[in-house]
This record gives structure tokens, sequence and C-alpha cells, in this order.
């Protein structure tokens, strides 16, 4: 979901794995990573404005055996609004009305609020946990804790690339849920580079819904671009 305003620090490269050093050594690379971290997303918020992508969502509620796929644009104003325009629906509607459209809703929702859900040092506490190989690039782990329970925040992982310093994963549960119609939401998000931006590529998420029960989501992005000016239609 995707709007952030991050605490700019510099810093040196990070050339060794962390459990190849002492702790202190671990602890200053720590510091470091999340240094390179802040001052790249800060750097990179312009880019993450006036664009749009290509949206493949499909949902499923296994309960009661139904499932449905659609095709839409996610679309981020320059103001940082977000918004889809629908291109196709197929399957059940109990999934497009209680699981695709709730979700979007929630995810506009939090964007129109303007509310302060970036990954800094003043919503979360950081715990460097690891390094490890992936997708042939070095990452750096943190397990994030929520200073309070607020909208936009979740318990979970950060995952660091070692050379550009942007993220490539977050996966957790959501402390707040972003709806009334949702319950519990529980994600796994990777992202893709995009003119010097990080932008979501995969969600994977389990809703737990306040009225058809468990939901399985996924989300693939793709074709990211410029903001295109005709307006978007809602789901």
């Amino acid at each position: 979901m995707h709007r952030y305003i991050f605490l700019l620090l510099a810093t040196a490269a990070v050339p060794l794995f962390a459990d190849a050093v002492p702790a202190d050594g671990a602890n200053q690379i720590s510091q470091q990573v999340l240094a390179r971290y802040f001052a790249a997303v800060n750097a990179q918020a312009p880019h993450t404005r006036g664009v749009e992508m290509d949206m493949h969502f499909s949902a499923s509620i296994p309960r009661l055996k139904k499932e449905g796929v659609m095709l839409a644009k996610r679309i981020v104003s320059s103001l940082g609004k977000i918004s889809f325009a629908v291109k196709s629906f197929t399957g059940d509607n109990t999934v497009k009305t209680y699981v695709i459209t709730k979700y979007m809703a929630g995810e506009a929702d939090l964007a129109d609020h303007s509310l302060d859900s970036g990954i800094n040092p003043k919503n979360y506490k950081f715990k460097y946990k690891r390094t490890q190989p992936f997708n042939g690039r070095k990452v750096h782990i943190y397990e994030l804790n929520p200073r309070k329970k607020r909208l936009g925040l979740f318990k979970g992982e950060l995952w660091v690339d070692d050379e550009t310093a942007f993220p490539v994963r977050e996966s957790g549960s959501l402390v707040k849920s972003p709806s009334v119609f949702l319950k519990k939401v529980y994600f796994t998000r990777t992202y893709a580079v995009y003119n010097g931006a990080a932008l979501p590529e995969h969600v994977e998420s389990t809703v737990e819904t306040r009225v058809a029960g468990k939901a399985e989501i996924d989300i693939r992005y793709s074709n990211f671009g410029a903001e295109s000016p005709n307006p978007p239609t809602t789901p």
C-alpha cells in the first residue's frame, strides 16, 4: 500500500556479512545499512508518485470454494492518492465484493488520509537478524516492531538490498485493520526497481474478513509507467 517520509542520513557501503564479524561490528553494519536505507527511500520518494502499473488481482475464499480475478490499473497520483481503473473481472461476485473491492478501498483510504506509515525510527524499533542471498543478491534482514498500534504499521520483517539499500521484501501482519470489513491481514510484499524507485511487484496476503472468513490474495504488478491523464474508474 505505497507514501513515506524518512530520515536522511549518509554512510559508506557495507562489504561484509554480519555473521562474519564480532557483535560490535555487526551492530555497526546494521546501523550503516539502515542509514543507507533511510537515505535511499528518501531520495526515491518523488519517483514513487505520478506512476501507474497493471494489476492482476486474484483472490479466493477457501471455505466457500469461491474465487475471482480482477485486471486493473493501479494509479498513484502526483499527490500520493491511490486509485484503480478496472479493466475486467471474472469469477464469483462474493469474492469481488467482500475481498478485492474492500482490499482496494482500504489501500486507497490509507493513502487519502496521508498517514505516516513509513518504515522509520519514529514508527519502528529495528533488530538486525541476519544476511542471506535473495534472487542472486545479498540482503540484510531486520525484525520490525511498531512503536504504536497505528493504521498502516505492521509487525514483521524488512529485507534491504546490500548494493542499492532499496527495500526488497516486507512481510508480517498489520497491527490495525485498514477496513471495518477486515479483521487480520498477513502479507508478503516484494519490490521491483523502476525509474529509480522500489515499487511493489508481488503481494501475497491472507486476510480474515468479517463476512466471508479467510481469504487468500495474490497481486502481481507489471508494466510500470508514468501516470496517465485519463481519470480512473473504481471497482
